[in-house]
This record gives C-alpha cells, structure tokens and sequence, in this order.
C-alpha cells in the first residue's frame, strides 16, 4: 500500500510512558514543542483524539503492544491550532533484549482533504441514484426503483455519518 506524504513523526518509549515528536505532532495534536521534546505522557496526547475515536485507538494501541505489532488507525484529532483533523497514524512496537515492548515509532498523515473529497463524491452519486430512481419509477420498474431508494438510504446514512448527525426514526 502507498501512502500519501507523511505529516509528522512521534516515537514513543512504552517503559518510561514519553511520547517524542516533530513540530506537526505538537500542532496537530496540541502540545508544546517543549513538551515533545523533553516527552509528553500517552494520555496528554490522547487527550487530543476525539472521544469517540478514544476507546478504539487504546484498545487498538493496546494490541499492538501484547502482540508486538503494527498499528494503523484512522481517527480524528483536535488542537487549538489545526482544528478537527482526520489522519491515519501509523506505528510499529519494537521490543528491547528481554522481549518487553520498549518503542513505539510511528508517524501520521492527514486525510482531511480526502475525507472532504469523499462527502462531494457521496453527494454526487446520491443525486445520480435520485435521478435513477426517478427514470425507474417513470417506466414502470418498481423493484428497481426499491432498490434505488434502499441505496439513495445508504448514501445518506453514510452522508449523515461523516457530518456526525443522527437520523430521525
């Protein structure tokens, strides 16, 4: 897989809880350069990532730690500086003589622009699909007309996801 150009780095050393990092991780994620550069706690950091996305970004960091893995999440952040953003972090648990996870090196893009690139693009096939259902139900294809709104739904499921609302019943 290509990854788009890498907005930040961080390495974290898991034995001493300190996160590192360049002046992006310190504007994307709100903190001080000073405090990325004598190292930040975990939870500082975390107390960036948006609520929702919390409970899965632990759990998933979590893993990565027993299992002596990689990490790969999509989530939102939000600082003072850069506002909400969307970005895929990506790392790597690295182990030290004895096997214990020792650092955690990683580095992150912002997918923002692709997130909003993605609502105009469901925005577009949503008014295709109404436009189809309108042709179907005007030639007599009811069942594919049932199958144009069920689609026409999903779409704004998806639409009403991204801009975080909820559908009335």
């Amino acid at each position: 897989m290509r990854y788009p150009p890498i907005d930040g780095f961080w390495t974290w050393d898991i034995k001493r809880d300190r996160v590192y990092g360049d002046a992006n991780l310190s504007d994307y994620f709100g903190l001080t350069l000073d405090e990325l550069s004598h190292g930040a706690s975990l939870e500082r950091c975390m107390q960036s990532i948006d609520r929702e996305d919390r409970p899965r970004v632990r759990l998933a960091i979590r893993k990565a730690i027993e299992r002596r893995s990689g990490f790969r999440e999509v989530y939102k952040v939000r600082s003072e500086k850069m506002g909400l953003r969307k970005i895929l972090a990506v790392g790597q648990c690295y182990v030290d003589d004895m096997g214990e996870a020792a650092l955690y090196p990683g580095w992150f893009v912002d997918l923002t622009k692709d997130a909003a690139s993605e609502e105009q693009s469901l925005r577009e096939i949503h008014n295709h699909v109404g436009q189809a259902k309108d042709i179907a139900r005007s030639i007599g294809h009811d069942m594919l007309s049932y199958l144009l709104d069920n689609i026409e739904e999903e779409i704004e499921q998806r639409l009403d996801g991204m801009l975080g609302r909820r559908r009335s019943s």
